[in-house]
């Protein structure tokens, strides 16, 4: 799934915000706090998410690709497969704004769950889509309203939800 969207603020304020996102949901499964020169392509951590239908599931995040303020991306590994989010980040021409290109995608680790996620994502697709879309209007205008760096606790678990939902749809849509 791809999502663009035009956003009138800076690159880095946008970028600042993902990052203060994944430094906060590190902490929340690390249990300490983790120094934002951690924050880079190969670091990994791991948490339990709750599943709706009962117990639990592991997973595994890993930033896979850290260039700011341009692009970040991470996949998030569960027994059941592999979810990922790519952000990528780029100047608007005349200089007023960005253009994100948000993406997300499901791999399975069994063909059947493979086929099971595709078919789930096409099923809700133009709904992830407007909750995407929503969140990132949501992030444009918190961080008008505060700026990237002042993000609170609410705030962050907001924009950290964002992974946790790609991995906890996938592990229910393999149940």
């Amino acid at each position: 799934m791809k999502v663009q969207v035009k956003m009138g603020i800076g690159a880095d304020e946008l970028f600042e915000s993902i990052v203060t996102s994944v430094r906060y949901d590190a902490e929340q499964a690390r249990g300490k706090k983790v120094p934002a020169k951690k924050i880079k392509a190969g670091f990994t951590y791991q948490k339990t998410l709750a599943a709706k239908v009962g117990g639990a599931q592991h997973v595994t995040t890993k930033i896979t690709e850290f260039e700011p303020p341009r692009l970040y991306a991470a996949s998030i590994t569960s027994s059941r497969g592999v979810n990922t989010v790519r952000y990528e980040i780029s100047p608007l021409e005349g200089g007023e704004g960005i253009s994100v290109v948000y993406e997300e995608g499901y791999a399975g680790d069994k063909a059947l769950n493979d086929l099971n996620g595709k078919l789930m994502g096409a099923l809700y697709s133009p709904f992830a889509k407007r909750k995407i879309k929503n969140r990132l209007r949501d992030m444009e205008t918190y961080i008008k309203q505060h700026g990237a760096s002042s993000l609170d606790d609410e705030a962050e678990a907001g924009l950290a939800e964002e992974s946790e939902d790609a991995a906890a749809d996938a592990a229910e849509s393999e149940e």
